[in-house]
């Protein structure tokens, strides 16, 4: 999946700078890209040592507690 097929599909937005360097503190990571958070999901696109990645995680409705966080790289082009 490339970055663009990313945005599209989770309809991340870009952050302001300021939230863009919080966050990125927030995940231990060197840059936060985009991000969309709802009210039982979550994805971000980082950009750290290890390359491009999308991180995601969603919340049961029931239980109230996180699935398991996903991260899948993805194709700069």
């Amino acid at each position: 999946m490339t970055v663009e097929q990313a945005v599209k599909k989770y309809k991340l937005e870009p952050l302001s700078v300021s939230l863009a360097k919080v966050k990125a503190k927030e995940l231990n990571v060197d840059e936060v890209l985009y991000m969309n958070v709802q009210k039982n999901k979550y994805a971000y696109i980082v950009r750290d040592a290890r390359g491009t990645m999308l991180y995601s995680d969603e919340r049961s409705l029931y239980t109230k507690l996180y699935k398991g966080l996903k991260v899948t790289p993805l194709e700069v082009k």
